[in-house]
C-alpha cells in the first residue's frame, strides 16, 4: 500500500514497515483514548505485560490525559495508512525529574510487531529527545521482551539496573539522532 505525501496532516510522519505496510504517526490527543484502549484489547496479555510489567487491559482517562499533556513530554499514536481510525502503536517520551533525562515507553499491537515499526518509533523518539535537550532516555521493560531489548542494544543501550523480571536500560541521545 502506498500513501500520498500531500495527504499527510501537519505533524504526521510516515513509516514503511519491513513487510511493505504503510503507517502514519502523529501526536496523540485526548480523543485517541478509545482507539488506544481498543489496541490494548487486541494486544496479548504477554505484550501488555512486557510494556507495563503487568497485563493491564486499558488506560484510564486521567492516565491518558497525563500522558498527552505537553508539559509531561510527547506521545504519538501510529495508525495504518489505509485505516486511520485504528491505532496500532502508542509511543511516550516523557520528561523525568532528572536533568536532561527522558523516559521512553512503547506498545505495538501484536500483529505489527517484528516489522521494524518499534525500531522506527524508538529512533524517532531519540531524535525528539535530542531536540528537547535530553542526553539520555530510560526504558523500563520486561526481561523477556526480546524485541525491545534487541532494539535498545542496537542503538547503544546499557543496562542501568536489572532486578527480578524488569530491566532498566539507558539509551544515549546522540547529536546524529537529529
Amino acid at each position: 500500500m502506498s500513501y500520498a505525501p500531500a495527504a499527510l496532516q501537519p505533524g504526521e510522519h510516515p513509516i514503511l514497515a519491513l513487510d511493505g505496510r504503510s503507517t502514519l504517526t502523529r501526536p496523540a490527543v485526548t480523543g485517541d483514548l478509545s482507539a488506544v484502549n481498543a489496541m490494548h484489547a487486541r494486544c496479548s496479555p504477554e505484550s501488555r505485560h512486557r510494556r507495563y510489567q503487568t497485563a493491564r487491559q486499558r488506560l484510564t482517562p486521567s492516565e491518558w490525559r497525563s500522558l498527552t499533556a505537553p508539559e509531561r513530554g510527547l506521545t504519538w499514536v501510529t495508525r495504518p495508512a489505509d485505516d486511520l481510525g485504528l491505532v496500532i502503536a502508542a509511543t511516550h517520551l516523557l520528561r523525568t525529574p532528572a536533568a536532561r533525562t527522558g523516559e521512553l515507553a512503547i506498545l505495538v499491537e501484536d500483529a505489527w510487531q517484528s516489522v521494524g515499526l518499534g525500531t522506527s518509533l524508538v529512533r524517532r523518539a531519540l531524535r525528539e529527545a535530542h531536540r528537547l535537550g535530553m542526553a539520555s532516555v530510560h526504558v523500563l521493560t520486561d526481561r523477556d521482551n526480546r524485541r525491545m531489548l534487541s532494539i535498545c542494544r542496537s542503538l547503544g543501550a546499557r543496562v542501568r539496573h536489572a532486578e527480578g523480571p524488569a530491566v532498566d536500560l539507558t539509551l544515549p541521545v546522540r547529536e546524529e539522532a537529529s
